[in-house]
């Protein structure tokens, strides 16, 4: 039950990381396209020029928030896998208690 709490435990946390950095890389993207956006309004050069600088800024930083997700992303996937080993086993434990063959053993077969 240990196990589980801190399997688990890490696996919320990765999750909120995530969660977090991908927030974080939509309100880049999104200042970005509206800097664009500025950029393709614009008459006077400079200013445009500026508005496409800032765009490309706030990408470069929505790239880095995406690029961020990686490792909590794994974190999860390693938690996930072995909150499933877990569970396997418990249900293993279960049907071997009940006489009934585990999950991941082979069908029976007829004898005719």
């Amino acid at each position: 039950m240990l196990r589980w709490l801190v399997r688990s435990t890490v696996a919320g946390s990765a999750n909120s990381d995530v969660r977090s950095e991908s927030d974080r890389a939509s309100r880049k993207a999104n200042e970005a396209k509206r800097q664009f956006d500025y950029a393709k309004r614009e008459r006077d050069l400079d200013k445009k020029m500026t508005y496409l600088a800032e765009g490309m800024s706030y990408l470069a930083e929505s790239v880095n928030h995406v690029s961020n997700t990686t490792v909590p992303l794994a974190k999860v996937a390693f938690a996930a896998s072995l909150l499933v080993e877990n569970v396997q086993d418990n249900l293993n434990e279960q049907t071997n208690d009940k006489n009934v063959a585990p999950i991941n053993a082979p069908p029976p077969t007829l004898n005719t």
